[in-house]
């Protein structure tokens, strides 16, 4: 069996077995389709509407382009490279509407309902046991427990195909230049030392430049004001929801409401209802319950629909603030608030329990990019700064 799937980024796309065009048409793959990217990026960047289904297909592409390193293939076993395409193509099939947005209200990451969804009672489960496919060890590679470190390393690393991937699409999707790694030369030069990936000097520069991109795309895309009042303007919105249910409040949508009900209780939402949410769902319900008498719920409602969302600043006072509250017209714990974000470090030391160093290899002797590349080791600082959310208007 052979497949083409033509792609935006990588151009032609190849899939070799039928196992991966199965995985693809499953009911859980397809529901990624209507997950954008970027979440709340969407409203910033108008073609920025590129889907979780595209990254996991790119995200697959840069895998088997990791194998075309001769070094690189010869170090993992046949069984295994199926296992870490296919743990590429599924590493999000987990993800929640918005993205990592619905993960501020969810008790439960997108990598655990990953794993669930992958070893659960699911189509994806069935195609990779009918594939003869063990579910047990695709996980252990999303969860970077494998016993090949190399296989890891692929899937979840400071440089695995997920950021090289995302990185090159989300540039190209929000109409950026800020990150644009050269994934060729990078794989072009990683090898092999002592079981584990590391590159060569001649990458060093290449590395720096996909280090730099993704801190520049986290200043100016992930982390943008508008991306981060959609976030807040949301789980406000959730906040209102949810206090109304604890206070037996008659919802005119009801059954609306009975797809919470496990989020409202703190507990965790069962797969089957977890895999009928997506973007389209979430707008749908917006619009419902937009209609309900509470004129809180409704006027959030109206704010994610037609993006009139709480506003976000890191320069205003807090006394400044106060005195917005004291004029607000309307009951200021949904529109007021406090989020901290830490600034990102371009690059990180891993820590004891899990190696995701970059490792440059020069004659024969391994060193940490850290003590040779000076811009990484420029003091980024990483500093928690405060941001407060607030309405520009009152509630209508």
């Amino acid at each position: 069996m052979e497949k083409f799937i033509r792609d935006n980024v990588h151009g032609e796309i190849y899939f070799e077995d039928k196992v991966f065009s199965e995985l693809i048409d499953t009911d859980e793959f397809q529901r990624l389709r209507r997950i954008i990217q970027l979440g709340g990026g969407q409203f910033v960047f108008p073609s920025a509407n590129h889907t979780r289904f595209s990254h996991c297909i790119g995200v697959y592409h840069v895998i088997c382009k990791f194998l075309e390193n001769e070094i690189i293939n010869k170090n993992i076993s046949a069984k295994d490279k199926k296992i870490l395409k296919i743990a590429g193509l599924l590493h999000d099939v987990g993800h929640g509407p918005f993205s990592h947005t619905f993960e501020l209200i969810s008790a439960v990451s997108h990598e655990q309902y990953t794993v669930e969804i992958i070893r659960g009672n699911t189509q994806i489960n069935k195609v990779l046991i009918n594939n003869g496919i063990n579910p047990k060890e695709v996980v252990s590679v999303i969860e970077g427990k494998h016993k090949n470190k190399i296989v890891n390393f692929l899937v979840s690393s400071q440089l695995d195909a997920d950021r090289l991937d995302y990185l090159l699409r989300d540039s190209k999707g929000a109409g950026v230049n800020y990150s644009k790694p050269d994934i060729d030369w990078i794989i072009r030069n990683a090898r092999i030392y002592e079981g584990q990936i590391v590159f060569t000097n001649k990458a060093i520069n290449a590395i720096e430049n996909f280090l730099l991109g993704r801190y520049h795309m986290f200043k100016q895309v992930y982390e943008h004001k508008i991306s981060i009042a959609f976030d807040n303007t949301f789980k406000m919105w959730f906040k209102r929801l949810k206090d109304l249910y604890i206070d037996k409040y008659q919802f005119r949508a009801s059954k609306t409401i009975e797809i919470f009900k496990e989020v409202f209780e703190n507990k965790i939402m069962p797969l089957e209802k977890y895999t009928n949410l997506d973007d389209y769902t979430m707008f749908e319900i917006f619009k419902v319950l937009r209609d309900e008498d509470d004129i809180i719920l409704k006027d959030l409602s109206n704010r994610l629909i037609n993006r009139k969302l709480l506003k976000v600043s890191s320069d205003l006072s807090r006394e400044t603030i106060e005195k917005m509250k004291t004029e607000f017209q309307g009951d200021s714990k949904y529109y007021f608030d406090i989020a901290t974000i830490r600034d990102i470090s371009i690059y990180k030391r891993s820590s004891e329990k899990k190696d995701e160093n970059i490792y440059i290899l020069n004659k024969d002797k391994l060193t940490n990019i850290k003590d040779l590349s000076e811009i990484i080791n420029v003091d980024w600082n990483n500093k928690i700064k405060k941001i407060y959310i607030f309405p520009m208007y009152n509630v209508e």
